[in-house]
């Protein structure tokens, strides 16, 4: 996911340009060159620089008017001492009779690079409460260099599990149902003085958990027939009764008025024998089954109702 930016470094350099003519000494005051020489004349912008010519200090540049130096013919070295270290170095030939002009001016280029770390934050956009978060620094930078991690989490009662001060933390979402949970990570270090600081920051929902309520259900209600029918549907009710961890099966009988429920469906014959199938035959713990006489009805029936653990218990309708 997440967020993501990229630092750049910026670096400055300064470096000397270098214009050189020479011509041919001609008109103007030109008697104070001694004979049998040349003229050398440097000129800097912005200030004057040390002059140095086959190895000896000579004075400085000339700024505006440029400096100049009577040198005998040939090949001299000259080297000009620029800023923060920065050094012009030639071999110049100087001729007799003639002026040799060099020109030097001070440029400044800034040159950008990525920085050596450059990190997004990596986390989940949605979990349930209760759930562990973990965020993680993941650094697409290849430099070795000492790197602070300084986590902020909130709201601040979030509890941080582990990893303050390293590239990823765990931390409990329990009781943040509802809420955002954001980290802000500020990596920064010792070495580019902050050049290449990032401050990142990733937002994550967290989701209530729903408590559903359970609730008892009919799974059947028919009237009572032969045995072999109503056996058929006990044992749909019976598997749906050991499928539900802890349910119970509650069954109210309905005696019925007509000639056949008062003599052979009574209440007591008809809980009797579903009774002893669920118990013997299909193996369903007594403790579990609970059978109730409920009210008249024209034909005894059965009402089957499955009761999970912490539901209602269910009334006869």
């Amino acid at each position: 996911m997440r967020a993501n930016r990229l630092n750049l470094l910026f670096l400055i350099g300064l470096v000397l340009t270098l214009g050189i003519s020479t011509v041919f000494a001609a008109g103007g005051d030109d008697t104070k060159r001694p004979k049998n020489t040349g003229t050398l004349t440097i000129r800097t912008t912005e200030r004057a620089y040390p002059v140095k010519i086959d190895g000896v200090d000579r004075g400085m540049s000339g700024v505006g008017t440029p400096a100049e130096f009577y040198l005998t013919p040939g090949i001299h070295t000259v080297i000009v001492e620029g800023p923060k270290g920065t050094i012009f170095r030639k071999d110049i030939e100087i001729r007799r009779d003639s002026k040799t002009c060099i020109c030097l001016k001070t440029v400044e280029m800034t040159t950008k690079r990525p920085c050596p770390y450059n990190f997004h934050l990596d986390g989940p956009g949605k979990i349930m409460d209760g759930d562990q978060l973990i965020f993680a620094a993941i650094n697409s930078g290849t430099a070795p260099i000492p790197i602070r991690y300084d986590w902020k989490v909130s709201p601040d009662n979030v509890k941080v599990v582990s990893g303050l001060g390293t590239p990823s933390i765990t931390i409990d979402s329990t009781g943040m149902g509802g809420r955002t949970i954001t980290a802000d990570l500020d990596v920064n270090d010792d070495v580019y003085d902050n050049k290449c600081r990032q401050t990142i920051s990733v937002p994550t929902e967290v989701s209530r958990i729903e408590i559903v309520e359970p609730t008892a259900f009919i799974c059947d209600e028919f009237e009572a027939k032969n045995h072999d029918q109503d056996k058929a549907r006990f044992d749909n009710c019976a598997i749906q009764v050991q499928n539900t961890p802890n349910a119970r099966m509650y069954v109210f009988i309905y005696e019925g008025t007509d000639k056949t429920s008062t003599t052979k469906n009574t209440f007591e014959k008809s809980s009797k024998f579903m009774l002893d199938y669920l118990v013997k035959n299909l193996h369903l713990d007594a403790g579990r089954i609970d059978i109730i006489k409920a009210g008249k009805r024209t034909r005894t029936t059965y009402q089957i109702w499955v009761v999970p653990p912490g539901a209602k218990l269910p009334v006869a309708r």
